[in-house]
């Protein structure tokens, strides 16, 4: 191999042994290069180049190690699998065709930062898992010595604000339940507000599952559309915790209990029959198209700032979730309660409503300030209030569910005590 210059330009000669002992010659332009160290560099990656292309191969394409990755996912939820395949679609039509030793840092991240323009952060992150689980497997079957997506970063966007969770208080539930005619959607959003359920739970509900003697509701299942090849499945729910029995409120059951009372009127009704629905779960985007129309409704000729807000049918479940975690401390229940009720583990639960048992946690401090401020009342009317100790029970379990510090707790209890 050797470098030379003609007419003021840097050429690469040589020559490079194939594996059936024949040799492909070359002579090409070294395009960009000015100096002789420049061109040697040019023919050394030209060289490493061709070797691996020549070795490719003896390798499979990412779409071939994609589907064999797939393939071995036995013990995956149906409907999780659906979602890994149909991404996997989506990034083999960028990377399917080429082979897993030809894939490169560079073509990663133009693939990455390109899904970054498009979609949110939480969006791409699943993109970029899926492709770093299959370059997993295939160091674990000895197909790549290294995983090219290990040298690819997320971007991190320092100025992002994370979207706020939207819900309805309860007078805003009530502007819009008043103006739903439909009884079935009226009787699944009624349901959605006061039992905090997810929607695939609800969709999946059959009467035999509604305890009205109990007034008790047996969650254990759920309904995904995200199987291939069938417009909609019944699976498990999503976690273990989701598996549960949830007390029913009252205007939850009087509204079910009239709906039965349609369903009973129908050809075929039976305790098998899907309460949203019937022979088969309600359609998944007719609530939320229904629930579209009748918000046009009520915002129609109003001011923005009279106009009721747009939400998602999963914003039932955080309106419930919120309406519970803002009155823990008026109602006595806890986190576990709440955890329990909606089927997360207190830590998911804490996780995803930070900001309300942040702001539950300074409410509750601010109400005791208040109370403590209030002249003391004469023993014979201080004998009807909580004691002490009581009161210093309950601020340990602000403690226990951190939504008071350290310090916080150590204020409080001096002033309990009188110290």
């Amino acid at each position: 191999m050797a470098v030379v210059k003609k007419n003021n330009k840097w050429y690469i000669k040589g020559k490079i042994k194939k594996d059936d002992g024949s040799y492909y010659q070359y002579t090409k332009l070294a395009q960009g290069c000015k100096l002789q160290k420049e061109a040697k560099e040019y023919e050394r990656l030209f060289r490493m180049q061709y070797q691996d292309i020549q070795a490719s191969s003896h390798y499979i394409t990412f779409k071939e190690l994609s589907d064999e990755y797939i393939k071995t996912l036995i013990s995956v939820k149906k409907s999780t699998l659906r979602s890994y395949q149909d991404k996997l679609d989506k990034i083999t039509t960028v990377l399917g065709d080429k082979k897993i030793n030809l894939i490169t840092k560079t073509m990663l991240e133009t693939y990455i930062r390109g899904l970054e323009e498009i979609y949110a952060s939480e969006y791409v992150e699943k993109f970029y898992y899926q492709i770093r689980a299959v370059f997993n497997y295939g160091i674990e079957n000895e197909y790549i010595q290294t995983n090219p997506m290990n040298k690819v970063k997320l971007k991190v966007n320092k100025d992002s604000v994370k979207k706020e969770m939207n819900f309805w208080e309860p007078d805003e539930f009530d502007r819009f339940i008043k103006e739903v005619e439909d009884q079935e959607l009226k009787t699944l959003y009624l349901f959605l507000y006061y039992m905090g359920t997810r929607k695939g739970e609800a969709m999946a509900l059959q009467w035999k599952d509604i305890d009205f003697k109990n007034d008790v509701v047996r969650i254990y299942k759920t309904v995904t559309n995200k199987i291939k090849g069938s417009t909609y499945a019944i699976t498990s729910p999503k976690t273990q915790n989701s598996n549960r029995n949830i007390p029913m409120f009252k205007i939850v059951k009087d509204s079910l209990l009239e709906w039965k009372e349609v369903q009973k009127k129908m050809y075929g009704f039976s305790e098998e029959c899907f309460v949203f629905g019937y022979y088969r779960p309600l359609h998944a985007e007719r609530p939320r198209r229904y629930m579209i129309k009748v918000l046009d409704k009520i915002n129609k000729d109003l001011p923005e700032n009279q106009q009721l807000k747009q939400i998602r049918i999963h914003d039932f479940r955080h309106s419930h979730a919120s309406w519970l975690i803002n009155n823990m401390g008026k109602y006595n229940f806890s986190d576990y309660d709440i955890a329990k009720r909606l089927g997360d583990t207190v830590q998911m639960l804490h996780s995803t409503y930070a900001h309300q048992f942040k702001n539950a946690g300074r409410n509750i401090i601010e109400s005791m300030e208040n109370d403590m401020s209030k002249p003391k009342e004469s023993e014979q009317q201080a004998e009807t209030k909580p004691n002490k100790y009581d009161e210093l029970i309950e601020l340990k379990k602000l403690l226990d569910m951190d939504v008071i510090t350290e310090a916080e707790f150590e204020t409080k209890k001096k002033q309990i005590l009188g110290l």
